[in-house]
């Protein structure tokens, strides 16, 4: 046997599956993504930290370093990642009315669960950095019920909504109604009194946008 054989035999292999800066340990993600939407729900995003996602995650800070280069690019991959894991409401077959009804309800109750602040927050972070908060203004999570757009449109192609609706214009509405009503909550409610009422709510929302678009 030749030297260099021999020293082969003796070195460990490395793993092609592992390449440079991935996490050690398959829960490392997860628990940062939680971590990062957690923390910028809190504090926003200059509270927002690789440091303080590692404390609050209970990941070492080499595995966050060598994963992500800066916080925005973890927050952008947990609201992927959060997007993945939404519960998408059951709408085959259904009419326009409760098509919208139902996701204006998941939205609703997207924004009164857990990452509720999240989302909020990220609203106010692309108001005030646009540019930087690009490539999150297109993830769908993020565009709410305009997300919606083509649904609406082949509504109106199949005229079960009259030609000249305004997509995007109702869409909004809808969107700025819910998060008006479960967010802000203007009338110092509590969520769960909001939660209470939500159903009712959502279907008279979306009613009264329907009831405005031209016949």
């Amino acid at each position: 046997m030749t030297q260099s054989a021999a020293l082969a035999q003796q070195e460990p292999t490395a793993d092609p599956r592992r390449g440079p800066g991935r996490p050690r340990h398959t829960d490392t993600e997860p628990r940062a993504y939680r971590a990062a939407l957690d923390l910028f729900g809190r504090r926003g995003w200059s509270g927002l930290t690789l440091d303080g996602v590692a404390t609050h995650a209970g990941i070492g800070k080499s595995s966050i370093y060598l994963r992500w280069k800066d916080k925005r690019q973890l927050l952008l991959e947990a609201v992927r990642d959060l997007q993945t894991h939404l519960d998408r409401p059951e709408t085959d077959g259904l009419g326009i009315r409760d098509y919208l009804i139902a996701h204006a309800r998941a939205r609703a109750d997207l924004f009164l669960g857990e990452h509720g602040p999240a989302l909020a927050n990220l609203y106010s972070a692309v108001v005030a950095d646009r540019e930087d908060f690009a490539e999150v203004c297109e993830e769908d999570i993020t565009r709410g019920m305009r997300a919606l757009a083509p649904r609406v449109e082949r509504a109106v192609t199949d005229g079960e909504l009259a030609e000249g609706t305004p997509v995007v214009a109702l869409l909004d509405a809808i969107e700025g109604a819910i998060f008006f009503h479960v967010v802000l909550m203007p009338d110092a409610r509590s969520p769960d009194e909001v939660k209470a009422g939500l159903g009712q709510y959502v279907a008279t929302v979306v009613d009264v946008q329907l009831r405005g678009v031209p016949r």
